[in-house]
């Protein structure tokens, strides 16, 4: 008895290798260590390092690295990084006011910090999501997708 797979089981597993494979080059101390840099002048130092604040943080750290990762591809097909944000523009927003309502619950005086805390975190979501799709390039470069 053959086991049937289709297109769409073949292309969810070709795009997890992808992905696992790309993790390995990033550490989630590189990803940490971005998000302390990013947000040490906005985010009070007895919160900076809690759990409840860094867990769901790296959480969105990935998710753009590796949303920067896939969107890589257009690189392959003559696009610069620039054009492929645009199209990933939806996405950058949604992570960025993701990471903008986490941080401004758990901060008390959240309000009081709104503005910086906004670029803070469009740059944070935009620094991980340029690393990826510089990994993600690289590989398509190399024929390692």
């Amino acid at each position: 008895m053959e086991v049937i797979t289709t297109l769409a089981d073949k292309r969810r597993e070709k795009r997890w290798n992808f992905e696992r494979k790309l993790l390995q080059e990033i550490s989630l101390k590189e990803i940490e260590k971005q998000f302390h840099e990013t947000f040490e002048t906005v985010i009070p130092r007895e919160y900076a390092k809690r759990p409840f604040l860094v867990d769901p943080s790296l959480d969105i750290g990935i998710d753009a690295y590796l949303l920067g990762a896939n969107y890589s591809r257009f690189f392959q097909h003559g696009e610069n990084e620039q054009q492929a944000k645009v199209r990933a523009e939806d996405e950058l927003t949604d992570l960025s006011f993701d990471m903008f309502n986490l941080l401004t619950c758990w901060i008390l005086e959240g309000e009081r910090y709104g503005d910086a805390l906004g670029i803070a975190s469009d740059v944070y979501v935009d620094t991980l999501w340029q690393r990826g799709f510089q990994a993600g390039a690289k590989r398509y470069r190399m024929k390692l997708h």
